[in-house]
C-alpha cells in the first residue's frame, strides 16, 4: 500500500482519502483541495496498521471509492482516530460476493483477462459510456497495465482470506448508473449499516465534484 499526501497546508481539517484499484492521484487531481489537508492511500497490494500523528486536526473525515472501502476497514481503526464523518462511495465491505459485492466470477475475470482491450472496456463501464470515456480516460489509466493485473490478483486472494472488517462507516453513497459494483447490491450490503445516499451517478463519481466539501457534504 501506498500513502501520499495530496495536500499538507496546515490546514484544521483532513481527508483521509482511499483510492479505487489500480488508481493514483490522476483519479482526483482535478477537484479543489483548499481547506482541507488530503492524504491519498492506494495501490493495496499490502495492506498492513500504521501510524500517523492526526491528533493536530479539529477533524478528519474518511473518504473511500470503489475498492478502497473495503481497504479502508482494516486501516481506519488502526489509527486510533475519531473520525468525524466517514463516506462509502460506490464500494461495499464485501467486494467479493454475489449478493453484496461483485460476483466472484466477474471479479476473477476481470483479473485473469486484464490487459489493454479490457482495461479500455471495463474503464468504459466505470466512467458510464463511451462518450465520459473519450472526454476522461486520462484520468483512469496512468498507472501499468501488468502493476494494476497483481494488485487485483492480491486482493482478491486478501478478500478469500479475510473480508471482514472492524471499521463501520456512517454514510454510503450508491450511484445508481453504478455498472462495476451494482446498486441492488450495495443497497443490501448499507441498508442496516449507514445512512445510505443514491445518486444519478456511474462508479467512477469524481467528475460530478469541483471540490472534496462538496463530497464530504453528501
Amino acid at each position: 500500500m501506498k500513502i501520499t499526501w495530496l495536500n499538507k497546508d496546515d490546514n484544521k481539517d483532513c481527508i483521509l482519502f482511499f483510492n479505487g484499484w489500480g488508481m493514483d492521484e490522476c483519479a482526483i487531481n482535478h477537484l479543489d483541495k483548499k481547506g482541507f489537508d488530503i492524504c491519498m492511500f492506494y495501490d493495496y497490494k499490502a495492506i498492513r496498521p500504521l501510524e500517523m500523528e492526526l491528533s493536530a486536526y479539529s477533524k478528519v473525515y474518511v473518504v473511500a471509492w470503489s475498492l478502497g472501502v473495503w481497504a479502508a476497514g482494516f486501516i481506519i481503526d488502526t489509527l486510533g482516530v475519531k473520525t468525524a464523518k466517514s463516506i462509502a462511495i460506490n464500494g461495499t465491505q464485501l467486494p467479493v460476493d454475489l449478493s453484496c459485492g461483485i460476483p466472484p466470477s466477474v471479479f476473477k475475470n476481470t483479473y485473469t483477462n486484464w490487459d489493454s482491450n479490457n482495461r479500455d472496456r471495463f474503464n468504459r463501464r466505470v466512467l458510464g459510456g463511451k462518450a465520459a470515456f473519450e472526454l476522461h480516460q486520462q484520468k483512469l489509466v496512468s498507472r501499468d497495465i501488468e502493476e494494476q493485473q497483481v494488485e487485483l490478483g492480491i486482493i482478491l486472494n486478501q478478500v478469500k482470506e479475510n473480508s471482514s472488517a472492524n471499521f463501520c462507516f456512517d454514510t454510503a453513497l450508491i450511484g445508481q448508473k453504478d455498472l462495476i459494483f451494482s446498486p441492488i447490491n450495495q443497497w443490501r450490503f448499507w441498508k442496516r449499516k449507514a445512512t445510505v445516499i443514491e445518486l444519478m451517478l456511474p462508479h467512477y463519481p469524481f467528475n460530478f465534484f469541483k471540490n472534496w466539501h462538496q463530497i464530504i457534504s453528501v
